[in-house]
């Protein structure tokens, strides 16, 4: 790049980003004393770059000597374009990662080992479960509203009949789940008959606090 055209560049990064220039040059040296141009995306200067490809051309080998002819901006574009590629491929890792844990959790063998974790850590914290039994009957009686009626009381006691029921037909555990949580971070819902939906355990504890609208 000519020397006129570099001082027609912008004269600071966020000049720079203000055009949508991919280049500045502020007339300020370098750590290393170089006075040209820099980068956007990571404000690194040409020479800088050009002294780092050619470093590693000599130490290192394949790549590093093909990348020894490219200019500074080809590097860039190399360099943006890998970064997509594993950008893309991490997530699509990361997306197969989830898939395969939420088929492993709805095995009986997780469901089992992950019972046998919970019981463990209720016998080792007893002081812990007794807080968390106190704190969940405080939040049912603080969200229990005054105005039911006996009826809807009945409707409520025969939510928890139906989830033992069938924790004992079926050979697994089932829990009665506030549709609207007692004690969302986003919404909280009331200990209500309408609020009452009766729901495999695990799938209660994948749920925890969290509102998960249909």
């Amino acid at each position: 790049m000519q020397k006129q055209e570099i001082t027609s560049l912008p004269k600071s990064l966020a000049e720079a980003r203000a055009v949508g220039n991919n280049l500045y040059y502020t007339g300020v040296e370098c750590k290393q004393g170089h006075l040209t141009y820099r980068y956007v995306k990571d404000r690194v200067c040409s020479a800088c770059l050009k002294a780092k490809v050619k470093k590693a051309s000599t130490q290192g080998g394949g790549n590093a000597r093909r990348w020894a002819n490219k200019t500074p901006e080809q590097l860039v574009l190399i360099y943006a374009k890998r970064k997509k590629y594993y950008v893309e491929t991490t997530e699509t890792r990361r997306k197969e990662k989830r898939r395969s844990v939420n088929k492993l959790k709805q095995t009986s063998d997780w469901i089992e080992k992950h019972r046998a974790a919970g019981k463990q850590w209720k016998q080792k914290n007893p002081g812990k479960v007794r807080a968390n039994t106190i704190k969940r009957r405080l939040a049912k009686m603080h969200r229990t509203p005054a105005w039911l009626s006996p009826d809807d009381h009945w409707m409520v006691e025969q939510a928890y009949e139906i989830a033992a029921l069938r924790t004992t037909m079926f050979g697994f555990s089932w829990h009665v789940d506030h549709i609207l949580p007692l004690q969302g971070e986003l919404v909280s819902g009331l200990h209500v008959p309408t609020n009452l939906q009766v729901i495999p355990g695990v799938d209660n504890v994948r749920k925890a606090n969290k509102y998960l609208p249909a």
